[in-house]
């Protein structure tokens, strides 16, 4: 951008005049409508005189002056051509590629790439009477290494100062630069008025740093700190937040995230994560949303990963830190030390034969309950047999589960192990037509059949090991636990049918609708990790789930599970999300499930003109009667500045306690951000 001054020492010099005089001795000079070029110079005036020895210009009426960093408008000039220096007088200026623009008594140009402006009036407002005006005795732009220097300098806003500056500098154009940013501010109920200054470290072209001091006026002083690098074959990032004594507490607090990356080799690769933080009640102090507040765990890991055509491997250690006190130490995540998983997927030689394999060793620890070494096993045959009409997919294979187990004093055997043979069988088909307003429908019936003998796995551990959350993939899952501790036994078959309508020319789907069940011939008898049944009815929930995009506008959902046993829903989803041509955005959602679950979410965001726009969120249980979350704000945006505020309230803690928040951000466009950058409030709804 501004940084690309060209070469101009090899230019030459054209000048384009009505009249022309060179009759006096050493001297030329250039009368009405004259034009002087050079590479990306360009100066117009009425009158021009030039000292070809000294290759000295002068202008001493009014002057254009434009080149590929600035344009001057003055009413006089004077340029030295052999070291590319000049002045110019009363002048308007603005900087090319941007709205940037100003006024100033004198502009004074020195080696083509450095211009230094006295008695100045910048900003990026039009009209004469701008929104926001910087006033300074002198601004120094240094094209060559993209930076701005301002001495005595005040902002004023809407005529009103803002703030004084005895010195600043600031990025011209799309280089880094270390520097202090532009102050924020929040408030909040619990934490008080927060001020924070953040400085910008560039250190190198692959490292830079962010260190931010921040003042909360109910806690004390906290220092945030983020640093990167990147190098061809790693990248890290490590964030920070510190506060030696907080005044509520009397405690030091403190989160740090340490992230990296590396590429051995394009097959190979490394990862490491350590994240750590002072207390339980670190996020609930500190955090700015409900999802923040609401973190149970951290995950520390570091791992080495590798791929290739038909296999992966996994080989990590990894660790928890529980930051809900409400979680029971017995079921707090084990420490794995270390795991390793293998998955295979080879093709053999007949068509659509392959050989799968999923297999893991990981060592489970924790200072408390039951620790010890699990080895899982899962190889088995698949053929898969396409057309354009329908597949057929059986499956046959072999699950082993072995353990050594550390009991502490406790009873129960020491090695146990599990083997059970797994069968399925996959089949499907699609049937088309065209409908009567022209889309092509479908109707593809599925079939799926799965037999796993039952093994008795009482006193077997809990490692990592929950019942799966009930929903449409499961109907053709070989188990339904997670994990290895446990293997569901199942003589079971699942009905299944998908119809939708796509439009033939776009291929876009307008509406598809799938319901499913499935049929239990035996009981099962596998219990949950509790020792309690799962499964005693003939018939799982049905399912259905019915998506449609009525317009390329209007999206909209349904799904729910129905259990014929009670009569009863047992889960329900309900969404949609409109979009007008005009911006309005406009989403909701309710969510059900039974006993655990009954909220709705509802999303707002709507354009008043080009420059004002209202926005909103309420997030609220009706199974606790209670409100989680609620966001209301408004935006204005103009051509050279944009004001944005926001208010929340969310649900902080399991005791009741809301965090009431307000963030203002003031964008001063050219200059920088005033305030706290939010995060979105509206986004598409994701179901």
């Amino acid at each position: 951008m501004l940084k690309n001054v060209p070469d101009r020492s090899e230019s030459n010099i054209s000048v384009k005049t009505r009249q022309f005089d060179a009759s006096k001795i050493g001297m030329a000079e250039a009368r009405e409508q004259v034009e002087l070029r050079r590479a990306d110079q360009l100066l117009t005036t009425e009158l021009l005189q030039y000292d070809p020895q000294k290759e000295i210009i002068t202008m001493p009426g009014k002057v254009f002056y434009e080149d590929s960093a600035i344009y001057i408008n003055g009413t006089n000039a004077q340029y030295n051509f052999l070291e590319e220096s000049g002045s110019f007088t009363d002048v308007d200026y603005g900087l090319v590629g941007s709205s940037a623009r100003g006024s100033a008594t004198e502009v004074t140009l020195d080696s083509g790439s450095h211009s230094v402006l006295h008695s100045l009036q910048f900003t990026t407002c039009p009209g004469e009477n701008p929104e926001w005006l910087m006033k300074a005795k002198e601004l120094e732009l240094d094209f060559e290494e993209g930076v701005g220097s301002v001495k005595g300098a005040q902002l004023r806003f809407f005529d009103i100062p803002f703030i004084y500056l005895p010195y600043m500098t600031f990025p011209i154009d799309d280089r880094r630069k270390s520097g202090f940013l532009y102050p924020y501010v929040s408030t909040a109920n619990d934490n008080g008025f927060e001020l924070s200054i953040p400085y910008y470290w560039n250190i190198a072209p692959d490292q830079d740093a962010t260190i931010t001091p921040r003042y909360f006026t109910e806690r004390g002083f906290m220092l945030t700190g983020e640093y990167r690098f990147i190098t061809p074959r790693t990248g890290g990032e490590l964030d920070f937040d510190y506060m030696y004594d907080d005044t509520k507490t009397g405690d030091t607090r403190y989160h740090a995230s340490f992230a990296h990356n590396a590429l051995f080799t394009p097959r190979w690769r490394s990862y490491l994560l350590v994240d750590r933080v002072s207390d339980d009640q670190y996020f609930q102090d500190f955090s700015n949303s409900l999802a923040s507040a609401s973190r149970q765990y951290l995950r520390s890991t570091y791992g080495i990963y590798g791929s290739g055509r038909h296999w992966q491997l996994q080989t990590y250690v990894d660790d928890f830190q529980v930051v809900d006190d409400a979680v029971n130490p017995l079921n707090k995540p084990y420490t794995r030390l270390p795991r390793i998983a293998f998955d295979l997927d080879k093709p053999l030689g007949f068509r659509g034969l392959g050989l799968l394999l999923d297999a893991e060793l990981v060592y489970f620890d924790r200072n408390i309950g039951v620790t010890g070494s699990r080895f899982d096993i899962y190889p088995r045959l698949e053929l898969n047999v396409e057309t354009n009409w329908g597949y057929l997919k059986p499956s046959a294979g072999y699950r082993y589960t072995a353990y050594e187990l550390n009991w502490h004093g406790l009873p129960g055997d020491t090695s146990p192990h599990r083997g059970t043979e797994i069968f399925s069988f996959d089949t499907g088909m699609f049937f088309e037509r065209n409908s009567k307003k022209g889309n092509l429908q479908t109707l593809e019936p599925r079939l799926f059949y799965l037999y796993v003998p039952y093994v008795k796995q009482q006193g077997f551990p809990d490692f990592d090991t929950a019942p799966y959350t009930f929903g449409f993939s499961q109907l053709f899952h070989y188990n339904r636990f997670t994990g290895a501790d446990r293997q569901s036994d199942a003589n079971q078959l699942t009905l299944a049918l998908t119809t939708r309508s796509i439009n033939p020319i776009s291929g876009s789907e307008l509406w598809s609708l799938s319901f499913g069940q499935i049929l239990y011939f035996e009981n099962q008898r596998v219990l949950s990790v509790d020792g309690t049944p799962l499964l005693s009815e003939d018939s799982s929930p049905f399912i259905a789930e019915f998506i449609v995009h009525l317009t390329n506008r209007l999206d909209a959902r349904v799904g729910t599970q129905w259990d014929w046993q009670n009569n009863q829903f047992d889960v329900a989803v309900l969404g949609a999300a409109y979009t007008t041509r005009s911006g309005l955005h406009l989403g909701a959602e309710y969510r059900y499930r039974r006993g655990s679950l009954d909220q709705f979410d509802i999303r707002y965001y709507q354009p008043i003109n080009e420059s004002w726009r209202v926005l909103g969120r309420v997030n609220y249980s009706l199974l606790d009667s209670d409100l989680l979350s609620a966001e209301a704000g408004f935006e204005y945006d103009s051509c050279c500045w944009a004001l944005r505020a926001v208010a929340k309230r969310f649900l902080r803690n399991r005791d009741g306690d809301y965090r009431d928040a307000v963030y203002i951000q003031l964008v001063l466009k050219g200059l920088g951000d005033f305030g706290r950058t939010t995060a979105p409030l509206f986004y598409d709804l994701a179901y």
